[in-house]
């Protein structure tokens, strides 16, 4: 493993560290800040559009309610 790969592995180990210590109604204020940015995300213009391969027709990455479609 090369050393800049080493380094962003123990940068992400040491995040979640910090992460796992946070309690939880910390926790909990940054689920609903990923949420706003999801529905903010998923309201822009300039959310990415996909054209299926099988029919054709162009499909958005998420649906109106601001989670991504299952398959």
């Amino acid at each position: 493993m090369n050393p800049a790969m080493r380094q962003i592995l123990e940068s992400k180990r040491r995040f979640r560290g910090q992460l796992a210590e946070r309690s939880f109604s910390e926790k909990l204020a940054i689920l609903e800040k990923l949420r706003e940015r999801s529905l903010a995300i998923a309201a822009s213009p300039l959310r990415a559009r996909v054209v299926s391969s099988e029919t054709g027709r162009e499909n958005t990455l998420v649906n109106d309610s601001g989670y991504p479609k299952q398959k």
